[in-house]
């Protein structure tokens, strides 16, 4: 048995899927919930024990454990897996052995200095102006636990030399980047010395790295000191505090983007728990990547100093052209500087502001008047260019008529002179947008047409029961080519095919019982499969065979009525062609078609 079928073996998918939500019993070993992937009044979420999978009816996903786990915790699949295993006491085969084994050594590094800094914080005399600078900024003891706070003693070699009791080499220190060479001699030094330390961890909670704060303002040190790039660590593919907040980012579906790390520490102790920090970078591909597995919507707080600046536009482009759905949240004057301040001043302050985002249309036309003078001529034209840039990516033309009218009045110019302006910007496209439309020009369409409900409802049917699919086998009553969908065409062959020739499963399967998969099946046949099992389950638990051969037949009836109409349509089609081009043989030949389909 390999090492997925064990950790299936070994779990049940109720109690993996019962760890993160409620589950209620749905009937015939299914139970159901809300689905936690979407907002929801009524459960359309279905687990089923018998298959050990899951199914929405409302976002049409599903899966097995496995899926489920890299869903709700946005893990890829050796990640999930490796979850499972532990949980099921399974020894997974060695995967990019020494590289996997760095980076956990990194984490296990990490750890060992993210306590050494939480209990120097906690008990060393030399931490209390540290001490004090916590309870200054209104930090409760649940949050400092939470988040890993603690204190980096000024020390050349406190922690190098806690850890090394501990069996950390130099090197190992060296890696994980919480010490550096000497350039005086052999040997590291502590890199983080006299300071405040925020422990930042990946979206699992693995620690990472570590930002440091000094506790004065000295303009001779650096504010801030991070861990430097490690194989575990890139500030561009980290979001500081996500790992705390993608649940409440899945059930919002929002994350709302901070600068600083106490503004996700402030937020969290005041139960706004959605929120993130890109810890003062532009938002990166990377990030946005990992955001995308729990939301498109997202809210972004700039403090007051980079509004504006090239960077931050750059990262808003950069989320525009993946789809992201974007708000600015601005800080009304008297919330304080940043959310941090909002938040502890009062924390409704900081959910209205959020509450409050606008567009980014809005808030690049009040930044482009920020600072400026709208009667001086140079600033009318500073102005004028910074919102026409963003008006040319407006695509209904009443909103662009909107935006123009608006700026023409607050400008006091007229509209002709914005147009004529607008249309020279035409071909200084940004650059993030004429990449997405080069994308759509060469990319293969991402989605097909979906089968018919028709077409789900009469297969449902008749894989709910054995009796009443053995007898559409043995009558041919039901062809593959009754279904228009390939897949479902696939799929219905080869489930004849394996009950025809006997490949399921030794144990005999009771009359009124449902049909089971075949290990024959392909994943995406699987996944329909089960899409159309819970279905089955769903609607006709309870019915007779009599019901089920009622519905099977008016489903079959009406699949093939509209597959006669499609044909004459088509025949239709290629008549009047026929007549275009005067062919009067091509005519008559489908002329006794098109009859022959009354």
């Amino acid at each position: 048995m390999d090492a997925v079928a064990d950790i299936k073996g070994r779990l049940d998918i109720v109690d993996i899927v019962s760890e993160y939500i409620p589950l209620k019993p749905g009937g015939s070993g299914a139970f159901k919930a809300n689905c936690p992937f979407h907002q929801e009044r009524t459960p359309s979420f279905y687990v089923s024990r018998p298959r050990q999978s899951w199914h929405c009816f409302g976002c049409d996903t599903g899966g097995d454990l496995i899926s489920f786990v890299m869903k709700i915790e946005g893990m890829e699949f050796r990640e999930a897996l490796e979850h499972l295993a532990q949980k099921a006491g399974v020894t997974l085969p060695a995967f990019d052995g020494e590289k996997a084994s760095q980076k956990k050594r990194i984490h296990e590094v990490n750890e060992l200095a993210m306590k050494f800094f939480k209990q120097t914080l906690e008990t060393s005399p030399e931490a209390q102006v540290a001490r004090e600078y916590v309870k200054r900024r209104g930090l409760d003891d649940l949050t400092v636990d939470l988040f890993g706070i603690g204190f980096a003693p000024d020390s050349w070699d406190a922690l190098s030399k806690a850890l090394a009791a501990k069996g950390v080499t130099e090197t190992e220190m060296l890696n994980a980047g919480v010490v550096a060479k000497s350039d005086r001699g052999p040997g590291v030094y502590d890199r983080f010395r006299g300071r405040i330390m925020f422990p930042i961890a990946d979206v699992h909670g693995n620690i990472v790295g570590f930002t440091g704060r000094i506790l004065t303002d000295d303009k001779k040190e650096a504010k801030y000191v991070n861990t430097p790039e490690t194989s575990a660590y890139r500030k561009s593919a980290v979001l500081y505090g996500l790992d705390k907040a993608k649940g409440e980012i899945r059930r919002q579906d929002l994350a709302v983007i901070t600068e600083g790390n106490m503004d996700v520490v402030g937020s969290h102790q005041f139960n706004v728990a959605n929120v993130v920090a890109a810890s003062g970078t532009a938002l990166t591909s990377e990030q946005l990547a990992l955001l995308k597995r729990f939301t498109t919507n997202l809210a972004i707080a700039f403090d007051q100093d980079s509004a504006g600046n090239a960077a931050t536009l750059r990262g808003l482009d950069l989320a525009r052209a993946q789809d992201f759905n974007i708000k600015i949240i601005t800080l009304p004057p008297d919330a304080g500087k940043d959310p941090d301040e909002a938040v502890r001043k009062d924390p409704q302050l900081w959910r209205d502001a959020i509450k409050n985002a606008v567009s980014i249309m809005e808030w690049i036309y009040r930044n482009a008047f920020r600072n400026r003078h709208a009667e001086k001529p140079e600033d009318k034209k500073l102005i004028s260019r910074d919102v026409l840039m963003e008006i040319k990516r407006i695509a209904d033309p009443v909103e662009r008529d909107h935006w123009i009218k608006k700026l023409s009045k607050d400008l006091d110019v007229s509209e002709g002179a914005l147009r004529e302006a607008l249309e020279k910007t035409r071909n200084q496209a940004p650059k993030a947008q004429t990449q997405t439309a080069a994308n759509a020009e060469t990319e293969e369409p991402l989605s097909k047409e979906k089968p018919s409900p028709l077409e789900q409802q009469v297969f449902a049917v008749l894989i709910s029961r054995y009796d009443l699919f053995k007898q559409g086998i043995e009558t041919e009553q039901v062809v593959p080519g009754d279904f228009r969908d390939p897949l479902f065409a696939s799929l219905y062959a080869k489930l004849v095919s394996a009950y025809g020739a006997g490949e399921v499963a030794p144990d005999p399967i009771a009359a009124g019982q449902a049909i089971r998969p075949p290990a024959s099946l392909g994943p995406d046949e699987a996944t329909i499969f089960d899409a159309l099992a819970f279905t089955a389950e769903r609607e006709f638990q309870g019915w007779t065979l009599d019901q089920l051969k009622r519905e099977l037949n008016t489903g079959l009836a009406k699949l093939r009525h509209e597959q006669v109409a499609r044909k004459r349509q088509d025949l239709e089609q290629q008549m009047r062609e026929a007549e275009r081009l005067g062919d009067q043989e091509r005519i008559a030949e489908l002329t006794r078609l098109f009859q022959s389909l009354r």
